[in-house]
This record gives C-alpha cells, structure tokens and sequence, in this order.
C-alpha cells in the first residue's frame, strides 16, 4: 500500500510540475493554502505516508 501512496503523490508531482510551465505558478499558491490553512486531507496524507513507513520498520 505504501508503494500506492507514494506513486498517486509522485503523479501529482509530475501533474503540477508540468503546470508550472505556465505563466502562473501552481506550487506556490498550493504550499501557501496547505501553511495556512492546514486542510485534513493534507495531514490525513502525511499520516498515512508515515504509519506505512512505521509499519514497515517493524
């Protein structure tokens, strides 16, 4: 599961990476939404990513 995780962000990566071609930076706006205003999702994410990685050390 933690190899699912890690390659559904890694395309999201790749998503934004290819918006940031554009005359508008995508990056930015999105890292200062997620400092601001910390949305569950994000932290949910974070959470999963890590658990798998505690569980695998084990």
């Amino acid at each position: 599961m933690n190899f699912f995780i890690r390659l559904k962000y890694a395309l999201l990566m790749s998503f934004l990476a290819l918006l940031e071609i554009g005359p508008i930076p995508i990056a930015p706006i999105i890292g200062l939404f997620i400092i601001i205003f910390l949305p569950s999702w994000f932290k949910d994410a974070v959470d999963r990513m890590y658990h798998s990685n505690d569980s695998r050390k084990k």
